[in-house]
């Protein structure tokens, strides 16, 4: 009697522990979602670079920020879009940037920078749409960006947005 009621009690205690595992995971706050989701929800579109495939949204609605993945001549990229009031950092990036520096996208003014991390070049540019209030920014990696403009395609990315509204 005393076996049996060892075993229940462990299987129970099993049960109890997987269950509390299962709910002590942190969900993932970002949610699939289409461009149409994205413009009801922001009230933005992205623009879709001449080229681009593999295109995927995501959406973080608490925050109100959107984001799309894809990939152009073979690099990986992500852009992303928020209402804001000001030039923020909504890059989700974390880097001791090595450079700085301004440029403009349709007459906004934003910043790209540079970092590397280990084998690999990291380069954003983020622009603030003071008109719209929308603050945009775009990365990407790969192990040498030397010559790479970025603004270029974020110049693209915009431009296709404002074709599309």
């Amino acid at each position: 009697m005393k076996k049996t009621l060892c075993i229940l009690l462990a299987l129970a205690l099993c049960l109890f522990g997987a269950a509390v595992a299962e709910t002590a995971a942190i969900a993932n706050p970002w949610v699939d979602a289409t461009a149409g989701d994205i413009a009801e929800a922001i009230g933005a579109a992205f623009g879709i670079p001449e080229g681009a495939e593999n295109v995927e949204y995501s959406l973080l609605p608490d925050e109100g920020l959107a984001e799309m993945r894809f990939t152009l001549d073979g690099m990986a990229y992500v852009a992303r879009i928020q209402p804001a009031e000001e030039f923020t950092d909504i890059s989700g990036m974390y880097y001791d940037w090595e450079a700085d520096a301004p440029f403009s996208v349709a007459g906004f003014e934003g910043l790209d920078q540079r970092a590397t991390d280990g084998e690999e070049t990291v380069e954003l540019c983020q622009w603030f749409d003071a008109d719209m209030g929308l603050m945009y920014s775009l990365a990407t990696s790969a192990p040498d960006l030397d010559g790479f403009d970025i603004t270029a395609i974020a110049e693209a990315i915009y431009a296709q947005a404002e074709e599309a509204e």
